[in-house]
Order: C-alpha cells, then sequence, then structure tokens
C-alpha cells in the first residue's frame, strides 16, 4: 500500500453510494480515467506501457487498501464473489471464444473477447457481492 488508504474504503454510506468516503472515490475516479486518458493520447509503445503500469499500480494499491479495510465477513463475501467470477470469466472467454472462431473472426477481435469478459465478470462480481449482503 503506497497511496490508497485503508479508512477511504472502510464499509459505509459514503459518496455516490459506493459506501467508500469521497478519498476513494476520487482515487477510483481517478485511477479509471487512466483508460480513457491512454485511449486518448496517440498509440506509442512507451506511452500504452506507461499508462498500462500506472493504472495496474493504482488499480493493485486500490484492491489492497480496500482489502485491509474489510472485516472477517466482508473478506468471506469478497472471496465468493471472486470465485463465481473466476468462473464466469472462464465460461465467459471459452464462449466468446467458440463463437469468434466459428466466424473466423478470433484474430481481429480480441478487444471484443477482453470487454465483453471483462463485463460479464464485472456484472458476476456486482450480483454476487449485492446478493451476499442482502443475505446478512
Amino acid at each position: 500500500m503506497v497511496i490508497a488508504k485503508p479508512e477511504w474504503f472502510k464499509k459505509k454510506k459514503g459518496f455516490f453510494s459506493f459506501e467508500m468516503t469521497w478519498q476513494g472515490t476520487v482515487y477510483l475516479i481517478a485511477t479509471a480515467s487512466l483508460i480513457f486518458i491512454g485511449v486518448m493520447l496517440p498509440q506509442n509503445i512507451i506511452i500504452s506501457i506507461t499508462i498500462t503500469g500506472l493504472f495496474l499500480f493504482l488499480f493493485f494499491d486500490m484492491q489492497y487498501a480496500s482489502l485491509l479495510a474489510m472485516d472477517e465477513r466482508g473478506k468471506s463475501h469478497y472471496s465468493i464473489a471472486m470465485r463465481n467470477t473466476a468462473w464466469g470469466v472462464i465460461i465467459t472467454m471459452i464462449i466468446v471464444s467458440i463463437i469468434l472462431s466459428s466466424f473466423n473472426e478470433i484474430e481481429n477481435n480480441w478487444g471484443a473477447l477482453i470487454m465483453v469478459t471483462a463485463f460479464v465478470g464485472a456484472i458476476i462480481n456486482f450480483s454476487t457481492r449485492y446478493k451476499l449482503e442482502k443475505e446478512s
């Protein structure tokens, strides 16, 4: 943990119902905005590697801080959600790869495969965590 602080990601009603403080929300928005900055900048290998490295550093720093802020129940819910996400991502990648390869388009659509897989993984993760929070 270098930049993000665990108290920014404590479980409480916060800014925009992300259940984090406004500092955590600003950190999340700043991290996610690196993707859009990388798309808007000229496509140069140095710029791409720098933006990707910075995004991954900030993202994993945020994940580590949020894990430190969780209690035992939160860590259990997180583990279950990540297990479900992993299985969903694997199944989605297989199905989308089969569909794309049947149209001989898999070489040209790696971006589509990654985006669909990430979107399905995010939906599975959020829905699992929401269901577990409602049950407890």
